[in-house]
């Protein structure tokens, strides 16, 4: 069976996605993500973590792995991120 595999680079956070989708078009669903984060993007996420060690649990964002994005703390508790 043939793949679709599409690959994004974001200008402004310079994050590459790729996307695997089960057959030859987009409509057959997403079979797989990958995210490669550039080594500044990842210190400078590391340092907004610092800053927001002060704030409670319930005002902080946290960083989803699976998608690269941030989410709240009661996502982030749903998806098994934080205990």
């Amino acid at each position: 069976m043939n793949k679709l595999i599409s690959v994004f680079t974001c200008d402004v956070t310079g994050i590459k996605t790729t996307y695997t989708y089960r057959g030859s078009s987009i409509v057959t669903g997403m079979e797989k993500a990958e995210f490669e984060y550039t080594k500044g993007y990842l210190e400078e996420f590391t340092k907004k973590e610092k800053t927001k060690s002060n704030l409670p649990k319930t005002k902080q964002m946290f960083l989803n792995p699976k998608t690269g994005k941030e989410v709240g703390y009661y996502r982030a508790k749903n998806l098994g991120l934080v205990k």
